[in-house]
């Protein structure tokens, strides 16, 4: 792509924090933040420009939805986080207001742009994305398990001592409390993970647990994550800016099970190329179709 176009849709935290990392890594010629609250918008847009100097980005200027339905990248992380004690439901409920809004007002998008949601639920609101626009659903998909699965392989690299790129693992279904670790695809050169001594079954269990609640942990501590998920988001836009074709764990839409949900995928310039085809352990399995149970259920 020449002259790269981003736009975020939410400059919330995980918003600005977004554009912090596109710019950082070189990713835009131009970014737009555009958000209901101007005020905060402006802010997050002037202290957002004092990185331009360490930066290839031209500019990153605020906006409105009409001037961001040229965008070759749209990323969507507007919506209420969720609350304690609340539901995905009720959560789903909520950012489907925002969801339907924003995107009436977009109209019309242009027919090459790629849209990665964010917010969550993620799986969900990824599915509404794609049924109220006119893009093919290989340009609309989520953020899914991406983040959950860097996290899952941050904490085996830890547990075996090798380094986090060489770990080939992820969290797969669900970006929820449905989501699992296929074990019998995950591997370190070939090796699987489930065969290294320091590797039992508890120990593959402890990992799995600490992965899904790493995320509890840190909201516990200071209300919400942003880091992990804008450096995921970045890594998404790069893959599809200079077409690399990276195979993540994204959530898009699956035609045999009716919903959105994370299985590894290849990213390109044009969105989402091909699902990559695993074959899971019958328990997994199991776990997958509870997966797309739970999401049905949104």
């Amino acid at each position: 792509m020449q002259h790269t176009k981003i736009a975020i849709i939410g400059a919330g935290a995980v918003g600005s924090t977004t554009a912090y990392a596109l710019m950082l890594r070189n990713l835009a010629a131009e970014i737009i933040l555009v958000d209901i609250n101007d005020l905060r918008c402006k802010g997050e847009m002037l202290d957002l420009s004092d990185t331009l100097s360490f930066s290839v980005s031209s500019s990153i200027n605020m906006g409105t939805a009409q001037d961001v339905r040229n965008a070759d990248i749209i990323i969507f992380s507007a919506g209420i986080p969720q609350k304690p004690g609340q539901s995905r439901l009720e959560l789903f409920t909520t950012n489907k207001k925002v969801v339907q809004t924003v995107f009436k007002e977009l109209q019309p998008i242009s027919p090459t742009t790629i849209i990665i949601m964010v917010t969550n639920p993620v799986d969900s609101l990824t599915l509404l994305a794609q049924n109220i626009n006119g893009l093919p659903r290989t340009q609309i998909f989520g953020t899914g398990t991406l983040l959950d699965s860097l996290r899952l392989q941050g904490l085996i690299a830890r547990a075996l001592g090798v380094a986090e790129q060489s770990i080939d693992a992820y969290v797969l279904g669900e970006h929820g409390d449905s989501q699992f670790v296929a074990w019998s695809c995950a591997h370190i050169a070939g090796t699987p993970i489930a065969s290294f001594a320091d590797m039992t079954q508890e120990k593959l269990a402890t990992l799995e647990q600490a992965t899904r609640q790493k995320a509890m942990d840190i909201i516990a501590c200071k209300g919400a994550t942003y880091y992990g998920i804008a450096a995921c988001v970045s890594l998404m836009c790069e893959s599809i800016i200079f077409n690399q074709k990276r195979v993540l764990p994204l959530s898009t839409y699956h035609e045999n099970l009716g919903v959105c949900l994370s299985l590894p995928v290849a990213l390109g310039e044009r969105g989402i190329e091909k699902t990559i085809p695993l074959k899971l352990a019958a328990h997994e399995e199991s776990m997958l179709y509870r997966s797309v149970e739970r999401i049905k259920a949104v």
